[in-house]
């Protein structure tokens, strides 16, 4: 099944914010807005050097606030797929404009959770990573998963032939942020 088959709520690119210092490891910010089932998201993908995108998305209405990527929405299993299918089809549109990009992405556990789960694999990773390897698959990308930091690389193998160190450099420089 390919991703043209599969139900996702019509994106609105928003804005680009690019940063001051071109110079600078990072980029820009991609903002893209949509609404699921009368609930309106943001997602944002942040361009670092190296071809590197980082995927966040939380509700619009607490876009402003400190927990916002902690926060659950409570929209049941379809809106929830669909939600991540839509961020999924933004990153792929992405890949389009940029064939060497990288995708990473973080997966806290949920605000209830925090704390209670401890570190390590968490819910919210294990179901990332299963949209993860469905959309980008390993004939073209390197999968790599962090149970300890609850976060994942999609690392272009375009990308991975230019700069044989591309993991450890990628890596590195988000450790950095």
């Amino acid at each position: 099944m390919s991703l043209s088959e599969l139900p996702f709520y019509p994106v609105e690119f928003y804005e680009v914010l690019k940063a001051n210092d071109p110079d600078h490891y990072f980029k820009a910010v991609h903002v893209y807005k949509f609404n699921a089932g009368g609930t309106r998201y943001l997602a944002t993908f942040e361009e670092y050097e190296r071809h590197v995108y980082v995927l966040q998305f939380c509700l619009e209405e607490s876009s402003e606030t400190d927990d916002k990527f902690d926060r659950i929405a409570n929209v049941g299993p379809a809106v929830a797929k669909k939600v991540l299918v839509t961020c999924a089809s933004i990153g792929l549109s992405i890949l389009r404009e940029n064939p060497l990009a990288s995708f990473f992405f973080t997966a806290r556990p949920t605000a209830d959770k925090l704390g209670k789960e401890g570190k390590g694999r968490n819910k919210r990773l294990s179901v990332y990573q299963y949209f993860a390897v469905f959309f980008f698959d390993s004939d073209h990308f390197t999968h790599s998963c962090s149970d300890q930091r609850g976060s994942y690389l999609i690392l272009n193998k375009k990308y991975e032939q230019q700069e044989p160190d591309a993991k450890e450099k990628i890596t590195d420089l988000l450790d950095t942020n």
